[in-house]
């Protein structure tokens, strides 16, 4: 039979093909940059940024291939806490929210702490 490993990595290019219509080319992208997880771990994080963000499964694709390691991301730990963080801190309404980061999703892997917060606070003096 196929490994555990094989099989998660199958369901997760299924899922990525299917419900955010990659190409061949974009999961090929996303599958470089690691381990795709598990469908169970992955969906659920898909549903909840298409939600929080407002977006289309084209937009989402897109974020995904730019910056894979949104599959890996912990939605309490990681995605929500800079989500709100970037929106409170730069004043943003959710269609700004959402335009930030579609240009830029790595931000959503930079810490706040450590990187974020303070370069904003430099550039602000």
């Amino acid at each position: 039979g196929i490994s555990r490993p094989k099989q998660n990595a199958a369901d997760v290019r299924d899922l990525l093909r299917t419900r955010l219509s990659l190409t061949d080319a974009g999961l090929d992208r996303v599958k470089r940059r690691g381990s795709l997880g598990a469908r169970a771990t992955v969906e659920p994080k898909l549903t909840w940024l298409q939600t929080r963000l407002d977006l289309d499964a084209a937009q989402l694709g897109k974020m995904v291939v730019k910056f894979p390691p949104l599959l890996y991301a912990s939605v309490e730990d990681n995605l929500m806490p800079t989500l709100d963080w970037l929106q409170t801190r730069l004043d943003l309404d959710a269609p700004q929210l959402k335009k930030v980061v579609l240009g830029h999703p790595p931000l959503l892997g930079i810490s706040v702490e450590d990187n974020i917060a303070p370069k904003l606070d430099w550039l602000q003096t």
